[in-house]
């Protein structure tokens, strides 16, 4: 089995990002017992890594990565900053990893951490400086390359023959950090509340990955060459497809969600983008009336109900 990608973001803090990539990794391993599951943190608060390792794990492994066995996220960037890449073809990827159940025994066998990191803000400074570097002979398109460098983790992976399907946690700023998690992914979830908040984000999200945008206001054309749907498409990073929108913490009624809580506005203006890009969305997009509402899923509130085995079915 070829290894699959999701990316959980939305350009809008308290989404439930962290909590929505926590339940559909552990769920889906659950379901897929013969498969591994990575789950990849690349918000520096590491929220992910707390709740899969149960707060048990050693504070020092987020604070002091320098002093400590466990890998992190940073471990692996310094990695990829440190060698070329013929040495990390011949290093055991496996080892950035944390087995999860070893620290958690609630969590499946098969799910594995790549541990998030408190100092990713701060390597953040030097991988944007690594990416702007003068292209050379011997240093080939620098940002691409560093922009790549998840998406070179996963493809390592298939490489030694460690196939997986990876879950890549993001924080709402759309920094270095969440350019390269976006960039390693095939397919983008993106969790919302049904709110005018929310709109705007969403709004946001596909102008920053996309480049799409109704604003007819041109005055920041004269900036599209430094956004990052511009350069991902001239040095032909492939963009994740959109493929589930998450009304999160939804309020239901009976069985549905109510009204007051409804996406209305939001299933609304997903719908026009989809006519008019369809491109932008996965393959599991029929191109037929109504279709997009299978993609935008109310997921009950978390304290009402954790249960998301309905969008693993979606997942497949």
């Amino acid at each position: 089995m070829p290894s699959k990608s999701y990316v959980v973001w939305n350009n809008k803090g308290g989404a439930g990002k962290t909590t929505l990539t926590f339940q559909l990794s552990a769920a889906y391993a659950q379901l897929h017992p013969l498969e591994k599951i990575v789950v990849i943190d690349m918000c520096p608060q590491a929220n992910v890594s707390s709740a899969l390792l149960a707060n048990k794990i050693n504070p020092n492994v987020l604070l002091y990565p320098e002093e400590v066995t466990v890998s992190t996220v940073c471990d692996y960037l310094l990695a990829k900053l440190k060698r070329n890449n013929t040495e990390l073809e011949t290093t055991n990827l496996m080892d950035f990893l944390v087995h999860v159940n070893t620290t958690n025994k609630r969590i499946p066998t098969n799910l594995y951490l790549m541990c998030g990191d408190l100092y990713l803000e701060a390597l953040s400074r030097k991988l944007e400086q690594e990416r702007l570097l003068q292209t050379t002979p011997a240093n080939d398109n620098p940002w691409k390359r560093v922009t790549l460098f998840i998406k070179d983790y996963i493809e390592g992976m298939s490489r030694q023959h460690v196939d997986c399907v990876f879950f890549i946690d993001t924080n709402p700023t759309f920094s270095i950090y969440t350019e390269m998690a976006i960039s390693a992914a095939e397919r983008l979830i993106v969790p919302f509340m049904a709110d005018d908040f929310s709109l705007s984000a969403i709004t946001a999200m596909f102008n920053l990955v996309y480049g799409y945008t109704t604003d007819e206001n041109k005055r920041f054309n004269c900036l599209k060459e430094y956004q990052y749907y511009w350069l991902a498409k001239a040095n032909n990073i492939q963009r994740p497809k959109l493929h589930l929108f998450v009304n999160n913490r939804a309020t239901y009624y009976d069985t549905r969600a109510s009204a007051a809580f409804s996406a209305a506005e939001i299933s609304k203006f997903l719908n026009e983008v989809y006519w008019k890009n369809e491109d932008m969305f996965s393959s599991d997009f029929d191109a037929s009336p109504g279709v997009l509402m299978d993609h935008i899923i109310d997921l009950p509130d978390f304290h009402s109900s954790g249960v998301v085995f309905y969008i693993l079915v979606v997942l497949y």
